[in-house]
């Protein structure tokens, strides 16, 4: 019976829900956020996934863009891939909405830990503010 019900259901992250605020699609990333808690993913993890998105697109940001991503790699702690894919989703995105959104990670991993009331909420709220951050010019 428990096949049954799972049948079909996709298993969401943390990591899918902060791509699609990355990538600005709001209602993918609520609809993945929605899917990753009732699958059981902690909140914390979200935030998590989220800051980790953010702040590689804040590390990378501050390089030179002729830079090799495999050059870069050990300079700063990442994979080429996730150089090349920060690359990627910083076109869209200004040094004053990449602030802005850092800023709504970071209030809402402390709501998620306890400072609301309302961890979901906090979340909402946040990938509301992230997806929006990414139009700030």
């Amino acid at each position: 019976i428990v096949d049954k019900f799972h049948q079909g259901r996709i298993e969401t992250t943390g990591f899918d829900v902060a791509d699609a605020a990355v990538d600005g699609n709001l209602s993918a990333a609520l609809v993945s956020l929605r899917s990753a808690l009732e699958t059981g993913t902690d909140p914390v993890m979200v935030t998590s996934a989220i800051a980790s998105a953010l702040r590689s697109m804040a590390k990378v940001s501050g390089t030179n863009r002729g830079s090799k991503s495999f050059e870069l790699a050990g300079q700063l702690g990442m994979a080429p891939w996730q150089i090349d894919k920060a690359r990627r989703q910083l076109t869209h995105w200004s040094p004053r909405g990449l602030s802005d959104a850092v800023s709504a990670i970071a209030l809402a991993d402390a709501e998620v830990k306890g400072a609301a009331s309302d961890p979901i909420y906090a979340l909402e709220k946040a990938v509301k503010r992230i997806t929006t951050a990414r139009s700030m010019r």
